[in-house]
């Protein structure tokens, strides 16, 4: 049984190693470390694969509650996504944000920036984009599983107050916390309050009402389900 449980907690961390990779893209080439589209290629798709294949190991070495945890919260950070761009999108044709963020990815993943969008850079873009909203949405359920969606509200709170404070907003032009554009301080926020409610809501749907035990809980020793 430990080292079921051992098997269980690596199966987790690499999960969430390999989810973390993605979020993380676009501030290290904001802040000049790399190019974006090399570390598209370097670290973003392998890091795809990676998850692909630690979700399908999980599921055959029998773990379910924990593949279904990173199923449920892919899926539902995917779907809160929608929710968010809801928002994005009717403050950006309102011009209260200073650029469509997605195509922006599209064609620095590309190189294109100089060029322009491109119907493939569209679509890498706002894949990205939706793949970023499903990997906050695995982290939140290994690590937490089914909560009130008030945990979620705070997450996804947070994730908006990391995003505002990242070299990505300053290298926008609006400055610090964006706070040469007040609209978009105010968009981020709603947005992400959107995506928090509707990850927690569908999070609530799709995990076990039960409680379960600290057997079958990843991080059941630390963090009781409630």
């Amino acid at each position: 049984m430990e080292n079921i449980s051992k098997e269980r907690l690596v199966l987790a961390l690499v999960a969430l190693l390999a989810s973390a990779i993605a979020p993380n893209i676009f501030p290290v080439a904001q802040a000049g470390f790399a190019k974006m589209s090399e570390l598209t290629r370097w670290f973003l798709l392998p890091s795809i694969g990676m998850l692909a294949a630690v979700v399908a190991l999980t599921f055959a070495l029998g773990h379910h509650v924990l593949g279904r945890r990173m199923i449920a919260g892919l899926a539902a950070g995917a779907i809160a996504t929608l929710g968010l761009e809801v928002v994005r999108t009717t403050s950006f044709r309102l011009g209260g944000m200073p650029g469509d963020l997605p195509r922006l990815l599209g064609v620095l993943m590309t190189d294109r920036f100089m060029l322009g969008p491109s119907t493939l850079s569209d679509v890498m873009g706002y894949g990205y984009h939706f793949w970023n909203g499903a990997c906050f949405g695995l982290i939140f359920a290994v690590i937490f599983g089914r909560r009130s969606p008030m945990w979620t509200l705070i997450y996804g709170l947070l994730i908006g107050i990391g995003f505002l404070a990242s070299p990505a907003v300053q290298a926008m032009g609006v400055g610090f916390f964006a706070q040469q554009k007040p609209s978009m301080i105010v968009t981020v926020v709603i947005a992400h309050v959107a995506y928090g409610l509707t990850l927690g809501f569908l999070l609530r749907r799709w995990l076990p009402l039960r409680a379960e035990s600290a057997v079958s809980r990843p991080f059941g020793e630390i963090l009781p389900t409630v």
